[in-house]
């Protein structure tokens, strides 16, 4: 007779009731299997922060940096809704699909492979926040997860130093300008002083939530704010 421990129990009946595909190639057992996986360019997204011009380390370009509360932007991948990428940030975001953790947990191992020593500056990592109505209604924040994730793979310590003061509209829903308004000065903190901060979110599309989380720590005494996404739009 099979003997299987509890958590053995709970996998296999989790399999059997509620069985994963692959996002990339429908095969059943991972949501990204290897042939997908090794088939994703994990070299990294660098691009200034507000012209998402193509660049070498996603600093400001010249015309945009003044403008500019990050002074860097990088993430992992290209974002499209329907890719690999996007249906792995999906199944986190919206259905909590814990397991997929560990497929973001290799991207990022595939990432500073690539990119080794790009982020030996950075003193602390800081998500961005969600409100405490959107903490309720989700149950958790994806971007504290990614977070705690890269925090342990570059041994730098994970802070929830800003806190999401007015609930907004989720901003997939609106256009460039609307996504600005609707984050400016939804966000708060205390005074703290740190010379390098990562500040890390699932998804980075216009920039209008990580510039305004940057303005944030700026004002409260960080010298220098880079954003960290696992993919750009």
């Amino acid at each position: 007779m099979l003997d299987l421990s509890g958590q053995q129990v709970i996998e296999f009946t989790k399999d059997c009731l509620f069985p994963i595909f692959c996002f990339g190639c429908g095969k059943e057992g991972e949501w990204l299997c290897e042939d997908c996986f090794g088939r994703l360019d994990l070299r990294g997204v660098f691009c200034c922060p507000v012209c998402h011009r193509p660049n070498e380390n996603g600093a400001g370009c010249a015309v945009c940096q003044p403008q500019s509360f990050l002074d860097r932007a990088m993430a992992i991948a290209v974002y499209q809704e329907e890719n690999s990428v996007g249906r792995l940030i999906k199944a986190l975001k919206y259905n909590y699909a814990e397991d997929v953790l560990a497929a973001f947990a290799k991207m990022i191992d595939g990432f500073l492979i690539h990119q080794f020593g790009v982020l030996s500056e950075v003193d602390l990592i800081v998500p961005v926040p969600l409100h405490r109505r959107r903490l309720v209604e989700r149950g958790f924040n994806q971007a504290r997860l990614l977070a705690d994730i890269l925090g342990q793979k570059i041994g730098r310590p994970v802070v929830e130093w800003l806190q999401r003061e007015r609930y907004t509209m989720q901003q997939a829903k609106l256009s460039r300008e609307e996504r600005r308004v609707n984050v400016h000065q939804a966000f708060a903190n205390g005074d703290f002083k740190a010379d390098s901060v990562l500040l890390v979110d699932d998804v980075f599309t216009t920039g209008a939530t990580m510039q305004e989380c940057a303005r944030v720590l700026k004002i409260s005494g960080v010298k220098k704010v880079i954003g960290f996404s696992v993919a750009r739009g």
